[in-house]
């Protein structure tokens, strides 16, 4: 993963578009990068927003990400660290949310949510091997 510190880098190698999601400290942008021009998630946490225990648990959140490759475990690309925001760089998931999927759907079978079972007990038990415990 790599680290950027420099005000305006983001600039130079995303084009931002529409807002993907909204949070407390955060809005996520749909993002596209401009050297190979594929799609982004990133993160963008507004610092003046976070207190000093925000700020060291977003640090803790982004080192416990660099320890994870794992296909059921969204990846971080690279940070950047600037005057007035924190970005960080995901992968794009398109999926949407698990709890959205199954209530549009007339009928959620016992396959589909064994599938999805699975793939969350597998992502929880990586996460354990490597002593991170999900909250």
């Amino acid at each position: 993963m790599q680290v950027h510190t420099q005000d305006g880098e983001i600039e130079k190698a995303y084009k931002f578009g529409r807002t993907l999601g909204q949070g407390t400290f955060a809005t996520v942008k749909l993002a596209t990068c401009l050297k190979d021009s594929t799609k982004w998630a990133i993160k963008v946490i507004k610092r003046s927003a976070l207190t000093s225990e925000d700020e060291e648990s977003l640090k803790m959140e982004i080192q416990i990400l660099q320890l994870t490759n794992h296909s059921n475990i969204v990846s971080v690309k690279e940070v950047f660290y600037c005057k007035n925001y924190v970005y960080l760089v995901m992968d794009l998931m398109t999926g949407g949310e698990l709890f959205d999927r199954i209530v549009s759907k007339d009928h959620y079978s016992e396959q589909e949510a064994k599938q999805a079972l699975c793939q969350i007990t597998i992502a929880i038990k990586y996460c354990h091997e490597k002593n991170i415990v999900h909250r």
